[in-house]
């Protein structure tokens, strides 16, 4: 179980995720531990995975491949993606063909056991990009328009939420990459405490930005995480307040008493 959010904004990328993962097999959990979902692959690539542990590892290596090789080096996001998608389409194909034959034995659970969802930050042609590649690896880059992304099995509840905080904080363009970071937390954080299950802390939050002309890839400290906890909870407040504010406007008046008519 898990969740991955990525968010493009005008001056870097934020990719967050929880930090549960859940054990077992054939559908079947048995124990719930903490684990990290995201990576720095040449101080400028984040990448994170959902699905299988051993079809992630095997993901990460063949991008970090082909970052460090430079076979990216000076492509722009359509070449970048083709190239990344052959990379990684053998092992995603491998375990669906090997899953296929597995359901003849074991049922629909083989298929779900071969799914996996990818989400790489990285520089293109001397820009910030974000790709999100599908259960069949097709490629899509976050836009403007669409500038962000979730993953795993909390995506049902984080789509939505990451709607709303886009048409309240940031309706039109980008945003800059500290509200970017106050949405991913706040997104991670409301999916953790009404997700059924499998998502949960702690919290791992990662950048992408410049530095100086070059790019990098770090991980928040735990005090920069503290303090957007700090933030969303102000936050809350405020729209608990809201209400209040709401209630004593909408309640009429009180009105002097009319004047008895005269006899």
């Amino acid at each position: 179980m898990t969740l991955i959010v990525g968010i493009k904004c005008s001056d870097g990328i934020v990719v967050g995720a929880d930090g549960a993962a859940t054990l077992g097999e054939m559908g079947q959990r048995t124990v719930q531990q903490p684990v990290r979902k995201l990576s720095i692959l040449s101080h400028k690539v984040i990448i994170g995975v959902s699905g299988k542990v051993g079809l992630g590892q095997r993901i990460i290596e063949r991008v970090g491949d082909l970052y460090s090789e430079g076979k990216l080096a000076g492509k722009k996001s359509g070449a970048a993606m083709s190239l990344l998608r052959a990379a990684i389409w053998p092992d995603i194909s491998g375990e669906l063909q090997a899953a296929r034959e597995a359901q003849q034995v074991v049922g629909q659970i083989a298929l779900a056991s071969a799914i996996s969802h990818t989400i790489v930050a990285l520089p293109l042609d001397r820009q910030f990009s974000l790709i999100y590649f599908n259960q069949q690896a097709a490629p899509e880059e976050a836009t403007e328009d669409l500038p962000f992304i979730a993953i795993g099995s909390g995506q049902p509840t984080a789509d939505p939420f990451l709607a709303f905080i886009k048409r309240i904080f940031w309706p039109t363009g980008l945003p800059s990459l500290e509200m970017g970071i106050f949405s991913t937390f706040w997104t991670l954080q409301h999916s953790i405490e009404t997700n059924p299950g499998g998502v949960a802390n702690p919290k791992q939050i990662m950048v992408l930005e410049k530095d100086g002309k070059d790019f990098k890839a770090r991980e928040l400290a735990d005090e920069e995480v503290e303090e957007h906890y700090e933030a969303v909870s102000a936050a809350e407040s405020t729209l608990k307040d809201f209400k209040t504010l709401t209630r004593a406007s909408l309640t009429p008046p009180t009105s002097p008493p009319l004047p008895e008519p005269p006899e």
